[in-house]
């Protein structure tokens, strides 16, 4: 009994450490372009680091950008800024609540669900890293996804991190996860058939290493919003 104890337990270590294997930084390039050949680029910084997580959103024109800070071991997500030189911020607390997609993001590395997916055989080299390429069709979009399957990181898990704020639409982690694409995906193209818009995702300065100061609150007067 006392086996079987200690073997659960190794197993539980294991697929928490496996989940936390990737720790690094990269920029997601999200473009899309209309049937009326308008299009628009969003850039979005990741930081993974072995206990917390960070995101900055570049904001376009004269807004600020918005770093988010979350860190599991407290149950918080902390959103911070600056305006006019005044450092400010708030914290929001870790649930489904104010992240509604925090399931997707949290899950182990590999868990979602499983579903024969297409591959092509069709491989090449982006940024660097090597990649194979997936294909996967629904009744909502048809999509190629190039996967980096030496790193351990989904691209539904990337995406559930932009979930941030009551009531976020969460449509489009949703339609990935049905996908069933598991791997880092340094390359998607999506045809969206509703909208009818093609939409570009790109990972490009992706590094193992960042300096830990983004996860800093330092200088920044924080709006505690956990007890509400």
């Amino acid at each position: 009994m006392k086996l079987l104890i200690v073997t659960i337990v190794l197993i539980m270590i294991s697929q928490f450490v496996f989940a936390q294997n990737f720790t690094g930084s990269f920029d997601l390039v999200v473009g899309s372009e209309n049937p009326n050949s308008n299009s628009r680029s969003d850039t979005l910084s990741f930081f993974f680091g072995e206990n917390k997580t960070a995101l900055i959103i570049h904001a376009r024109g004269n807004q600020p950008d918005l770093r988010l800070v979350f860190n599991p071991k407290d149950s918080t997500i902390t959103g911070l800024f600056e305006v006019n030189e005044k450092k400010g911020g708030y914290v929001l607390p870790m649930n489904k609540k104010y992240w509604p997609s925090m399931d997707y993001a949290l899950s182990d590395y590999g868990t979602g669900p499983k579903k024969q997916l297409n591959i092509t055989g069709e491989q090449k080299k982006i940024n660097g890293v090597y990649c194979s390429e997936m294909i996967c069709n629904t009744d909502k979009f048809e999509g190629s996804f190039w996967i980096a399957e030496e790193i351990e990181l989904s691209l539904v898990q990337v995406m559930a991190y932009q979930t941030v704020g009551a009531g976020k639409d969460t449509d489009a982690v949703e339609m990935l996860a049905e996908c069933g694409i598991q791997g880092f995906t340094m390359l998607t193209k999506l045809r969206l058939f509703e909208r009818k818009d093609v939409v570009m995702l790109s990972i490009i300065k992706l590094t193992n290493t960042f300096d830990d100061a983004i996860f800093s609150t330092e200088g920044h007067t924080l709006a505690d919003m956990t007890e509400e």
